[in-house]
């Protein structure tokens, strides 16, 4: 009895490992090669009690914590991998220190949709059958420049999609570009409306 309750222990725990997944990015924003930053400012960055999380068609009590995520893949990440921005620190909403170059305030939504029966079915056939959640980004960026009080803001739509079932666990190495170039058309489309507009400067 024992060794067929181990048996199934061990059967789940390997199919829950070998759940693989795809990730398809959205179009509607065009692909921008990376560009030479003219300064590498320092920013604070902030998550507005404006942004709204919602699964479905429920706004959930997580905002702050999805906007931060949010942040941490679209802004922190890329910019510094970019050389756009020198340093980022996060902080709580209308608590800005004076002490960046930069503030950086997040408003819009991130929407999580998908289909609770496909999941269940997914769940009773071992993972077979594909379930897919799609999310939709909204996102509004507000900049206000210390030095000379100037405020910058753009707006940014894109969406992902993620298939999960055990059928794509082969390809488990390149199951997140889809979501990674997402994060990126998101990220250059923020950062370079924002110098467009006058930001990130020299002067």
């Amino acid at each position: 009895m024992m060794n067929q309750l181990s048996r199934l222990c061990s059967v789940g725990i390997l199919l829950i490992l070998l759940n693989g997944c795809m990730t398809v990015s959205g179009n509607k924003l065009a692909e921008l090669e990376s560009i030479e930053p003219m300064v590498s400012p320092k920013i604070e960055i902030t998550v507005s009690k404006d942004f709204v999380y919602e699964v479905g068609d429920k706004q959930v009590t997580t905002s702050n914590k999805d906007g931060r995520k949010v942040n941490e893949k679209v802004i922190e990440t890329l910019w510094k991998n970019n050389g756009y921005i020198s340093d980022s620190s996060y902080v709580e909403y209308g608590h800005f220190s004076g002490n960046a170059d930069y503030n950086l305030s997040l408003s819009g939504s991130h929407k999580d949709d998908s289909s609770i029966v496909m999941q269940i079915i997914n769940g009773l056939t071992l993972m077979f059958i594909p379930y897919a959640i799609h999310q939709e980004y909204n996102l509004v960026y507000t900049l206000e420049n210390l030095k000379t009080g100037k405020t910058y803001t753009t707006k940014a739509n894109e969406s992902e999609t993620m298939v999960r079932s055990i059928l794509f666990f082969p390809v488990f190495p390149f199951s997140m570009n889809g979501s990674m170039n997402s994060m990126k058309h998101l990220s250059e489309h923020v950062y370079q409306d924002f110098v467009k507009q006058g930001a990130f400067s020299s002067d």
